[in-house]
């Protein structure tokens, strides 16, 4: 019974403390699951492609990228997923001009190569063109960078214990028991029916919960996860493309390097090609085939951008089993690692922590004022008593 006194009182205490920061993250989280879904919603005229003709080729895109940005550079270029997506570029403004020049995302139509419109990389905003930007930003560190992530990292533990608490408070000592645990007594009073949707739906998701907040917080600190999981399975760091020596004029173009990588992975599509920033860069493409967990694909290439050979290969067939922990870490988080249904799952998962809010402060300031009111019941034949005595004694 003690034991049990104290999951309530810490399950209690996190909810009144920090329920509201957790359900803000929540919800956001929950957004962010279709984040390129509600981006497009807010800004289809730059992230909508009406035509269905076939879609270009990425050097097209860039060739278009370069003239609309003569004095930029493209970093990146993320390809459409489907008929009605578009290329979205990263493009680095005059970066010959200025070390830490600005960066903006330029969308690209698939069917014309029409520059459809920029939106300033690093600038939040509750604007449509920022808003989903914003709500990255504040899930990942409520804005406030490095300091912002640790805190977010805590507080997904703190609503780890929550969750964890909460399913020991309710744990039935037998398994017949759960059907009283997730039952929802629909005539009985408001207070009652709260508290057991408070219950059952804390319940019911709280592994994905549990698994939210894990892969969450480990995201956060993922530097120090990737030390721990190498412990038990090596986990390599990105590699550094080995520089070799060879006339400028004779490397291969992006062309020829994007049609040799199709040629080695004609079951793959590019779903986002890094361009080299210096010779010992190199190019990198995720490869995405149907069935992949990683929205951008499970396989990654490096290409040397002299040679045009492929140097390395991460995919499911080269990784060890802690580089296939580490990469499974967000498809678990976003719920992209089970498809549409993972996804809407996660999506009602980020939801739950304001509706566990609400539910239980409700039921708590009820409690409240009926102990307030049941201490004034026990409190008025005390006073009788001592009218009665101060009467007597006058």
């Amino acid at each position: 019974m003690a034991e049990r006194r104290t999951w309530v009182w810490l399950h209690r205490w996190i909810g009144l403390n920090l329920g509201v920061w957790f359900a803000l993250v929540g919800l956001t989280g929950s957004i962010l699951v279709f984040e390129d879904e509600v981006d497009a919603f807010l800004n289809p005229a730059w992230l909508v492609e009406p035509s269905t003709a076939p879609h270009l080729l990425p050097h097209r895109i860039l060739d278009r990228a370069e003239e609309a940005f003569p004095l930029g550079r493209v970093e990146r270029i993320r390809a459409p997923k489907a008929q009605h997506d578009v290329y979205r570029l990263l493009v680095r403004l005059a970066p010959h001009m200025r070390a830490e020049s600005e960066r903006v995302e330029a969308m690209f139509s698939p069917a014309s190569g029409e520059l459809l419109g920029t939106r300033e990389s690093e600038v939040v905003g509750l604007s449509r063109p920022y808003l989903v930007k914003t709500l990255y930003e504040f899930h990942r560190n409520v804005l406030l960078g490095n300091f912002g992530s640790n805190i977010v990292g805590l507080a997904g533990f703190l609503l780890m214990t929550s969750a964890f608490t909460g399913l020991l408070m309710v744990w039935p000592r037998r398994r017949s028991g759960w059907k009283r645990v997730v039952w929802v007594k629909v005539r009985a009073g408001a207070t009652r029916i709260l508290y057991d949707i408070h219950r059952s739906w804390g319940a019911v998701l709280c592994l994905l919960l549990l698994l939210a907040t894990v892969t969450g917080s480990t995201l956060v600190y993922l530097n120090y996860a990737r030390e721990i999981v190498s412990v038990f399975s090596e986990v390599a760091p990105f590699p550094i493309v080995p520089w070799r020596q060879s006339p400028r004029d004779d490397w291969p173009s992006f062309e020829a390097i994007a049609a040799k990588v199709d040629a080695t992975y004609p079951d793959r599509a590019a779903a986002e090609i890094h361009l080299p920033s210096r010779p010992t860069a190199g190019y990198l493409f995720y490869l995405r085939k149907p069935g992949d967990v990683h929205r951008l694909g499970d396989t990654i290439v490096w290409v040397h951008p002299g040679t045009g050979e492929i140097l390395f290969e991460r995919s499911s067939r080269s990784r060890t089993a802690g580089e296939t922990v580490m990469h499974w870490l967000f498809p678990l988080h976003s719920g992209t690692a089970f498809g549409q249904a993972g996804k809407i799952a996660m999506c009602l998962t980020g939801i739950a922590p304001l509706l566990l809010v609400l539910t239980g402060l409700w039921v708590w300031l009820r409690k409240r004022r009926a102990e307030a009111i049941e201490a004034g019941r026990r409190q008025k034949p005390r006073q009788r008593a001592l009218t009665r005595e101060e009467a007597g004694a006058s």
